[in-house]
């Protein structure tokens, strides 16, 4: 939801995904597209100016969705996290295979992370060590950004579905890491 505008079919395609979800942690967002009207020209047109005001610009973005930012001393973009992150990416085997977006993008970041953990039920030789690295990946990157970005997306958002997906990033990244 964070790599990909709203469009009509990517709204129908989270819909149907989450259609079976009853987790508490999803529920306000199960709710929030629910309430997306894909038949809507103008509803689709105000999701995507959101998107765009949150995390792409023109204009000062309220919630740049780059770990980089929030981490390095004066909040830019390309700075030590970008490497730390492809790092341990490298160190599981995985890489970004688009230049579109950077390896510390929350959008990469979580998928990511829902990649290693997929991997720790469907391949038990590399379980204990996918585990290492996602409490890793959670103490070096995650906890040191995604609240003050998941805060800041909140505060800036002026749609349910960006306040609802700002609010499930934040509880499930502290619950799994914190499991």
């Amino acid at each position: 939801m964070y790599l990909c505008k709203p469009a009509r079919e990517a709204i129908e395609n989270w819909k149907g995904a989450l259609a079976e979800d009853s987790s508490i942690f999803l529920a306000d967002l199960k709710k929030a597209i629910g309430e997306i009207d894909v038949a809507s020209v103008k509803e689709l047109e105000e999701l995507l100016w959101e998107y765009t005001r949150l995390f792409i610009g023109p204009y000062k973005l309220p919630c740049p969705p780059w770990e980089s930012v929030y981490t390095s001393s004066k909040r830019l973009l390309m700075q030590e996290a970008v490497d730390q992150v492809r790092q341990i990416y490298g160190e599981t085997g995985l890489t970004i295979n688009t230049a579109d977006v950077l390896p510390d993008h929350i959008g990469a970041e979580l998928n990511f992370l829902a990649v290693l953990l997929q991997r720790t039920y469907s391949e038990a030789e590399k379980k204990d060590y996918d585990v290492k690295i996602i409490e890793r990946f959670f103490s070096e990157h995650l906890f040191k950004w995604v609240p003050s970005f998941t805060k800041d997306m909140e505060n800036a958002s002026e749609t349910l579905f960006y306040k609802s997906l700002a609010k499930a990033t934040r509880n499930i990244i502290d619950f799994i890491g914190r499991s």
